[in-house]
């Protein structure tokens, strides 16, 4: 099977708050699974749709402020490893600002070499 991924993924558990724009905007928090420039991986409660938008605020540990950023579902299914209903959820970055994509692609990559470090 041929990857089709533009970027590595790391598995770092960053925290994340979403809003769902077709329910009334209510946050809920939740950490990734893995996390690239282009998308990240997590648990969600609710069933969504491919292509719903989620309006998303990213923690970045080395920033006193949550970066922005609007995304879209890619593919979402059931994680049978759970109670109740708890789903797992591919999202696509779909628009940041310039100056938070910036800063988000800088702290991913500062990420990326030093788990490269770590292997020699």
């Amino acid at each position: 099977m041929q990857e089709r991924r533009k970027y590595v993924r790391l598995n770092i558990p960053l925290e994340i708050s979403y809003s769902i724009q077709s329910k009334g905007g209510r946050w809920r928090q939740t950490i990734t699974k893995n996390i690239s420039p282009n998308g990240a991986r997590f648990s969600i409660e609710e069933a969504l749709s491919k292509g719903a938008v989620l309006e998303l605020k990213i923690k970045i540990p080395a920033k006193d402020k949550s970066i922005p950023v609007k995304a879209k579902i890619v593919w979402i299914e059931r994680d049978l490893g759970q109670e109740g209903n708890v789903y797992d959820a591919g999202l696509e970055f779909v628009q940041f600002s310039e100056e938070d994509k910036a800063a988000f692609f800088q702290y991913f990559y500062n990420l990326m070499y030093d788990q490269f470090k770590k292997f020699g």
